[in-house]
C-alpha cells in the first residue's frame, strides 16, 4: 500500500472568518494566514480584548501582595527600633 504524505495545512482557512484561501490572496501576520487585513485586524482585536480580561481578572490578586509587604517592613522596622 502506497504510504499517504502529510499535507501541511498552510493556507486551507482564514484563522479568524475560516473563508477557502486561494493562494493569490493569503495575508500572513503572526504565524497565521488570513483572507485580508480586515480579517487579521479583527482576529488581533479578538486576542487584545481577552488578553485584558484575563488580565482584569489577576490585577486584583497581584496589588495584594505588595500592598501586604511595606506594612510588615514597618512592622519590622519598629521592632527593630523598640528592641
Amino acid at each position: 500500500m502506497a504510504e499517504e504524505k502529510e499535507v501541511k495545512d498552510i493556507s486551507r482557512k482564514c484563522a479568524e472568518t475560516g473563508k477557502a484561501l486561494k493562494r493569490v490572496k493569503r495575508y500572513y501576520r503572526n504565524g497565521l494566514y488570513f483572507a485580508n487585513k480586515a480579517a487579521f485586524k479583527a482576529w488581533y482585536e479578538k486576542q487584545a480584548e481577552e488578553k485584558a480580561k484575563a488580565g482584569a481578572t489577576e490585577k486584583p490578586a497581584a496589588t495584594e501582595k505588595p500592598a501586604e509587604a511595606p506594612a510588615e517592613a514597618a512592622q519590622e522596622k519598629a521592632e527593630e527600633k523598640a528592641g
